[in-house]
C-alpha cells in the first residue's frame, strides 16, 4: 500500500467514513518542487482555496474535469501526503473572465496586476510542455475546494 493510500485509509478510519468512500486521485501544485512547497502551504494555513488550470491540459492529458466533492489526496513534490482536499466549486470559463473574486481565493497574490502577470507567466510555460496555444480567451477550470484532513 502506498503513502497515499495509507493516508487516505486513515482520513477514513478517523472520521468514520465507509472504505467505499469516493476518492480521485493525487493533487500536486505547482510546476516544480519549490512552487509546490509554497502552494501547498498556502492550502495547508487555509489561504488558498481554489486553483486554476488550462481546459487544455486536461484533454491533453486525457484526465476528467474536476467535480463538486471530488476528494484528493493533496502530496508535495515528492508524493508524501500532507492533506486531503474536496471540490467545492468548479467554473469553466474564459481565462480573460476570471474575476479578481476569483482569483484572490488562490491566495497568491495581493493584486489582481499580479495575479494576472504570474498567471500569463504560468500558462505561457504550461502551454509549451503541454503542446496548447495560451490565448488570453482560452478555457480555464477554476477549482474552489477546502480542506477536510490536514496530516499530523
Amino acid at each position: 500500500m502506498t503513502e497515499v493510500e495509507k493516508f487516505w485509509f486513515e482520513y477514513l478510519e478517523k472520521n468514520k467514513l465507509p472504505k467505499t468512500t469516493p476518492y480521485s486521485g493525487e493533487f500536486v501544485l505547482g510546476e516544480d518542487e519549490i512552487m509546490c512547497l509554497q502552494l501547498t502551504a498556502l492550502v495547508l494555513s487555509g489561504q488558498k482555496t481554489a486553483t486554476c488550470s488550462a481546459m487544455d491540459s486536461f484533454i491533453i492529458d486525457d484526465q476528467p474535469l474536476p467535480k463538486v466533492g471530488n476528494n484528493y489526496v493533496v502530496t508535495d513534490w515528492n508524493e508524501i501526503p500532507l492533506c486531503i482536499i474536496q471540490t467545492t466549486n468548479v467554473n469553466i470559463l474564459p481565462y480573460n473572465q476570471v474575476t479578481w473574486e476569483m482569483a484572490a481565493k488562490e491566495g497568491e497574490d495581493d493584486t489582481f496586476e499580479s495575479w494576472k502577470e504570474n498567471h500569463n507567466d504560468f500558462f505561457e510555460f504550461d502551454a509549451d510542455i503541454m503542446g496548447y496555444e495560451f490565448s488570453p480567451n482560452m478555457p480555464v477550470v477554476f477549482e474552489e475546494f477546502k480542506v477536510l484532513y490536514k496530516k499530523g
